[in-house]
């Protein structure tokens, strides 16, 4: 029995830039192109139309009508099943965080090349969260730092402090473990307890939340 594919929507206001990334992601095999959608609206009623039958959702930020951004808000809310990756031009931190409180996976610029792209949907599909090498710098640099170990008020230790940065990295527990030499599930205990106590339920909102609170 062949493979389950990854079915992706993309959603960008110029035909010029899907028609290239539909071409960037039929190359692969294991990704399949189902939809296309000028905007927000046209996004969603896609989404409605092929209910059940859209994995992953490539979200441009700035278009007319219904933004990525709050087309994101909405995916989210009534399709919390279907993943979104942001791509654009900006890699400014506020479009980055707007996109991740929104409930974007990943994030990756337009600039990142074919491969990167590939990367990023079969990443988010799997669950977890992508941030291509820019955008994760600013992540961490973008933070202005508020006054005192600001990992206080969580009670995070520093050790998780250190987790934490390398999740918003986009690192998997794999990685984060040959960095640190800790086991695998010492990681996935630090990972859970950090999310205890920042109160969140995911990867995403714990990135989104550490960053406003000033914790990276």
């Amino acid at each position: 029995m062949a493979a389950k594919k990854i079915k992706t929507l993309l959603v960008d206001d110029h035909k010029i830039v899907r028609d290239g990334i539909h071409s960037i992601l039929l190359a692969d095999k294991k990704i399949d192109v189902v939809g296309e959608a000028n905007d927000g609206v046209e996004a969603l009623e896609i989404i409605k139309r092929k209910a059940g039958k859209i994995d992953v959702v490539v979200m441009d930020i700035n278009m007319p009508g219904l933004n990525g951004v709050d087309a994101t808000e909405i995916i989210k809310k009534l399709y919390p099943k279907v993943k979104v990756l942001g791509l654009t031009m900006h890699s400014e931190h506020s479009y980055i965080i707007n996109m991740i409180e929104a409930g974007a996976m990943g994030y990756i610029l337009k600039d990142s090349g074919g491969q990167k792209l590939i990367e990023a949907v079969k990443t988010i599909a799997e669950g977890k969260n992508y941030y291509c090498g820019e955008v994760s710098s600013t992540l961490v640099n973008g933070v202005v730092k508020k006054e005192g170990f600001a990992g206080d008020r969580f009670g995070l230790s520093h050790r998780q402090i250190q987790i934490l940065q390398f999740v918003s990295e986009g690192l998997s527990n794999d990685d984060i473990s040959t960095k640190t030499r800790l086991s695998k599930r010492t990681v996935e205990t630090h990972r859970r307890n950090i999310m205890k106590k920042m109160g969140v339920k995911n990867a995403a909102e714990m990135i989104a939340v550490a960053i406003n609170e000033g914790v990276l």
